[in-house]
């Protein structure tokens, strides 16, 4: 072909409250009736604290929300599957991996779902409602998948405090089509239960089915579980310490060995960065070399840094971007997954074309293809096939990429009203 195929690891999907509601079961309905009432009351006060009241971020906002393809409705596609396709399409995209849309208001799934920091094992809604939860968007979820099912790869909720009952739902979702992978609820700072981390042999029979179904586990960035309180810098502590949760679910299945014991078993983890993988892959083989050798070589029949090879992926979606690709050969060129972050503001749309420009300006076209599409297709299963017939219609050029320089951070800090909210919000190296 001479379009890259392009699979977005990174996209997000959830309808309006009230279409939540007919998903769950009958029983549970007055009860979200009545959260729902409560997360009213919590917007209305995160309105009034002003949260995006620093001037650089409200101006990123503002541009966005002027931007036509917004006004046109294009966010309408989180919930509306003939707009999703047209954006994608717009984009160059041809197959998503979908999450669900955490931060819009009544985007969450009924009762978190297993998604947020909620899991009775950190003291928040009942066992039975987080399931009730899940099970609605995962059943949401499958049916607008189900209208183009080769382009739509669905991420797969549940919580972890029921064993049995997690396994059941993971397999009636992946019959319903969900074949995105499980996503692992967060696994925040704060909570000291042991039952509540990823390296406790009670979650055995999880990784077992994920690798007997061959769906890929999923880490998505989220609230760590601390309250900063109304203390100077509490943003800032936020943004240092949200992508954190993500990245532990590799080390958590690295040392509790489950990487070994499952090496069918693929870990992808999105939307937060990659740059840090270079360190720590340096930092864990010392341990491997160095520290209980004896013990450790064991245990383990890899060096960590092979396991990340062989089985862990990082996405490049925001805030990733030129530096991560710069570093694609200590990162993994085979481990690297582009995503665009649809429909979030803080993501690459409605710049697709240009955000991948930013990234892939003048990197070899064999792998821009790995890193664009190919390598998502080899986590997630996608059917090949039925996409090139896609990526041929829809697909960005190879001239487009691979044979041009990136933007500049000026060039593509054009693009936006406020030079100062995109180098804000984070831009790319000058090329």
């Amino acid at each position: 072909m001479d379009r890259y195929l392009v699979i977005s690891s990174d996209c997000h999907a959830g309808p309006p409250p009230e279409v939540f509601r007919d998903y769950l079961d009958p029983q549970y309905r007055p009860a979200y009736d009545e959260v729902l009432e409560e997360q009213k009351k919590r917007e209305r006060v995160y309105i009034n604290q002003k949260r995006f009241g620093v001037k650089s971020n409200k101006a990123y906002v503002d541009n966005f929300m002027e931007n036509e393809r917004v006004k046109e409705g294009g966010r309408s596609g989180a919930w509306d599957p003939a707009v999703r396709a047209r954006e994608l399409d717009r984009d160059g995209v041809a197959a998503e991996v979908i999450f669900p849309v955490p931060q819009e208001p009544g985007g969450n799934p009924p009762f978190g779902g297993g998604f947020m920091i909620d899991s009775p094992l950190a003291g928040a809604h009942p066992v039975e409602l987080q399931y009730a939860g899940a099970r609605a968007y995962n059943r949401w979820l499958a049916e607008m998948c189900a209208v183009n099912p080769e382009r739509h790869a669905g991420g797969i909720l549940v919580p972890m405090d029921d064993i049995e009952e997690s396994v059941t739902e993971i397999k009636r979702a992946r019959e319903s089509g969900l074949f995105g992978g499980l996503v692992l609820p967060p696994l925040g700072w704060a909570t000291t239960n042991q039952e509540a981390m990823f390296h406790h042999p009670r979650y055995e029979p999880i990784w077992a089915t994920c690798e007997e179904l061959d769906i890929p586990i999923l880490t998505h960035p989220l609230n760590p579980g601390i309250d900063y309180g109304d203390l100077p810098g509490r943003r800032w502590l936020y943004s240092s310490e949200v992508f954190t949760p993500a990245h532990r679910a590799f080390w958590f299945l690295l040392w509790a060995g489950v990487l070994e014991r499952y090496p069918k078993l693929r870990l992808m983890i999105t939307e937060a960065g990659g740059v840090w993988v270079v360190g720590l892959l340096e930092r864990f083989d010392h341990y491997y070399e160095n520290r209980d050798r004896e013990t450790l070589h064991e245990m383990f029949s890899k060096k960590p840094s092979e396991y990340w090879a062989d089985q862990v992926f990082i996405g490049a979606s925001p805030p990733a971007g030129r530096l991560e690709v710069e570093l694609r050969d200590k990162i993994g060129v085979n481990n690297l997954v582009w995503g665009s972050d649809y429909p979030h503001f803080e993501g690459t749309w409605p710049y697709v074309h240009q955000r991948m420009r930013a990234m892939f300006g003048g990197v070899p076209e064999n792998e821009i293809r790995l890193m664009l599409g190919e390598n998502a297709a080899r986590v997630c299963n996608f059917d090949l096939d039925k996409l090139r017939p896609i990526a041929e219609r829809i697909g960005p050029k190879v001239s487009e990429l691979s044979d041009v320089r990136p933007l500049t951070t000026d060039e593509y800090a054009s693009l936006w009203a406020d030079k100062q909210a995109l180098e804000a919000m984070g831009t790319p190296s000058p090329g």
